[in-house]
């Protein structure tokens, strides 16, 4: 029984739990990737929205989620859950809107 591995559910067109990709012909994949904490589910909750964003608008987005200090650490991100988009922290604590995030993920 895995009573605390709760955010690690299956996605579909994924190799791992927490990675979700949409292969949009004729558009550069981006790589998105939502920081979140271990002790919140907020993070997964933002990622489970981005999740419905980038197959409503049809993009090319390889989506993944990860509560690592480490990744955390190395983008400076100390607010949680964050949304990093192609290298570049775009949002912390869930300050971004959902029409922003489709402006910045469309190809």
């Amino acid at each position: 029984m895995n009573l605390f591995n709760l955010w690690n559910k299956q996605t579909e067109n994924s190799s791992n739990d927490n990675e979700f990709v949409n292969i949009v012909e004729g558009c550069e994949l981006k790589n998105v990737t939502v920081v979140g904490s271990s002790c919140c589910k907020s993070g997964y909750n933002l990622y489970e929205q981005l999740k419905e964003i980038i197959k409503e608008s049809n993009v090319a987005v390889k989506l993944t989620y990860t509560d690592s200090i480490e990744y955390a650490s190395e983008y400076g991100i100390i607010s949680k859950p964050a949304i990093v988009i192609d290298d570049t922290v775009i949002a912390c604590n869930n300050g971004i809107d959902e029409n922003r995030l489709k402006e910045l993920l469309v190809c």
